[in-house]
């Protein structure tokens, strides 16, 4: 099995090295903010059960640095069932330019809030987020200057999680900062493999060309990477990364690891519909090779021999693209976090992997599966 871990592994890191060429690439794609033009954004919301955190949101939206009359804020009510669209009516009576709607019943879910919200927008370029998400003042004068030419169809920004003391907390930082590289850095190939719904923009009209969620409506998560693929296949090109860190968008980690099992097995759920042979190839063998770095570790502490050098330069590899990307993100390096993944992240992959397939999950007050 030696030979077997050590050439998956190989494999790996050569994978890795491609990657921190795509990360290179991307952040070399500088765009100015200076004269930026401002088209007409609508910014896109869904909210359920959001009575704590709505505020903040929309406290934000207030304070967005963009001409009023170029910008919207919608914010669809998805059958709420606590007092989120009280709370939003009372911090949105004095501002015009921020909307709030209510899904019709039949309708649930956020991928039908999302398209009666682009439905009912005034403007062509799309801005999604999230209700637990907080936004910068210039958030949307970054997702502007991307949309300057007709080329760019859809924008993947980047989301950072707020640092928590708790070490569960570090370590779901770490590992999201990985996964913002895997994301910034796929998109510099040229083929970009995932994106996040709470930071995502796109045009109007590309969206109606792809039909939007039609055909994915049915599964509760994938609302960003169903759209995203839709766009790539058609436009191959048109996918840019938000390469500024004022569009940075925080979010929450999660409080337990009840919730947080939740959340990655509503995440898992969209993975086994997914037809992209690349993304497909990519996940396959960061589960292999996690695998591998496990029994390549069994090994040598039985008796060290050559294939340590491998495990070493695995860890440089990925080490190295966690502090890139965490430097862009303002996120330090957290050398106990990433050495606790090394060990958990096999283990993590392997049970969310197998529980998507055999266990329901719940997700804002409603079961699927």
């Amino acid at each position: 099995m030696t030979g077997i871990f050590t050439v998956i592994l190989s494999f790996y890191c050569i994978l890795l090295i491609v990657l921190l060429v795509g990360w290179i690439l991307v952040r070399r794609q500088s765009i100015s903010l200076n004269k930026v033009a401002t088209p007409g954004i609508s910014i896109v919301l869904a909210a359920r059960n959001e009575t704590n955190l709505i505020e903040n949101i929309i406290t934000d939206f207030s304070r967005i640095a963009y001409p009023s009359d170029k910008f919207e804020a919608i914010i669809v009510n998805d059958h709420s069932t606590d007092d989120t669209v009280l709370r939003a009516e009372q911090l949105t009576k004095n501002f015009s330019n921020i909307r709030i709607l209510h899904l019709p019943q039949g309708k649930e879910g956020k991928k039908q809030a999302l398209t009666f919200g682009i439905e009912n927008s005034s403007f062509e370029i799309i801005a999604a987020t999230d209700a637990d998400c907080r936004i910068s003042k210039n958030w949307l004068r970054c997702i502007a200057s991307h949309f300057e030419t007709d080329e760019t169809k859809m924008v993947i920004g980047a989301v950072k999680l707020t640092a928590g003391k708790s070490f569960f907390k570090r370590l779901q930082v770490m590992e999201f900062i990985s996964l913002v590289g895997s994301t910034a850095s796929t998109i510099g190939l040229g083929h970009p493999i995932m994106c996040n719904g709470a930071n995502l923009a796109f045009r109007k009209d590309t969206f109606k060309e792809v039909k939007g969620y039609e055909g994915n409506l049915q599964i509760a998560s994938g609302d960003d990477e169903f759209l995203m693929r839709k766009i790539f296949k058609r436009y191959p090109t048109g996918i840019k990364f938000l390469n500024f860190y004022e569009a940075v968008v925080s979010s929450l980690p999660q409080e337990s690891i009840s919730g947080f099992f939740q959340q990655r097995l509503r995440w898992a759920g969209k993975w086994k519909h997914n037809s992209d042979l690349v993304t497909q190839a990519i996940a396959v063998l960061i589960l292999l090779a996690q695998i591998s770095f496990i029994g390549l570790i069994i090994r040598n502490l039985n008796s060290v021999d050559a294939t340590v050098v491998l495990i070493g330069v695995k860890l440089f590899l990925e080490g190295t693209m966690i502090f890139w990307t965490g430097r862009f993100l303002e996120r330090r390096f957290d050398v106990l976090a990433f050495a606790a993944l090394q060990i958990l992240y096999p283990v993590y992959v392997v049970v969310i992997g197998i529980a998507s397939l055999m266990i329901s999950y719940r997700w804002k007050n409603r079961n699927y599966k």
